[in-house]
């Protein structure tokens, strides 16, 4: 049961992240104006947890010797 939860959660989170992500692409191809600069703020609120989530897991160090 809590593996299928667990699906579950991914497939709404895929979701959130795929409307994220239409979202910012309709800002993007439309002309500039108050629905598309709706679209673009409401995009980036959906996808900013994404993002900030990526830059946790992806670690560099901090004193890199070349």
């Amino acid at each position: 049961m809590n593996t299928v939860i667990n699906f579950l959660k991914g497939v709404v989170s895929t979701i959130f992240v795929m409307i994220g992500c239409f979202l910012m692409n309709f800002y993007l191809n439309q002309p500039l104006g108050i629905i598309s600069i709706f679209c673009g703020l409401l995009g980036f609120l959906i996808l900013y947890p994404a993002v900030d989530k990526w830059k946790e897991t992806i670690k560099f160090r901090k004193n890199r010797q070349e």
